[in-house]
């Protein structure tokens, strides 16, 4: 997971006082399949990493990736402000990153995040 959270975290901060597009595709628990999509814009501001280590249940994940910035949120629901200006990526069990084209592609076990210079 070390290995996979410094790649993160040196591709956010090579993108730091950028707009970010992120795409997160949740996925039912046990399948492979998409049942929930968010889109965020978000101006970067900087990165932090949370670790929880008092992990008691799968429902807080050991590691969180935080992105700092104003953005807005696109769901269901119609746009909203990010709530205390920041974005929460939970890295649940096994961590897969990819650069796609300009972007980063991070697969975990809940979700999928498409992200993308914008």
């Amino acid at each position: 997971m070390t290995q996979h959270l410094d790649e993160l975290s040196e591709w956010f901060e090579s993108h730091k006082g950028e707009t970010l597009l992120i795409r997160k595709n949740e996925l039912s628990t046990g399948l492979q399949q998409i049942f929930d999509i968010d889109q965020v814009t978000l101006q970067l501001d900087r990165i932090s990493v949370v670790n929880n280590d008092s992990n008691i249940d799968d429902y807080i994940p050991s590691q969180e990736l935080i992105l700092h910035g104003e953005g807005n949120i696109k769901s269901a629901e119609g746009m909203k402000n990010l709530p205390q200006n920041a974005y929460e990526i939970p890295l649940f069990g096994r961590v897969v990153t990819s650069k796609e084209n300009q972007g980063l592609k991070l697969e975990t076990e809940k979700a999928i995040y498409e992200i993308y210079p914008h």
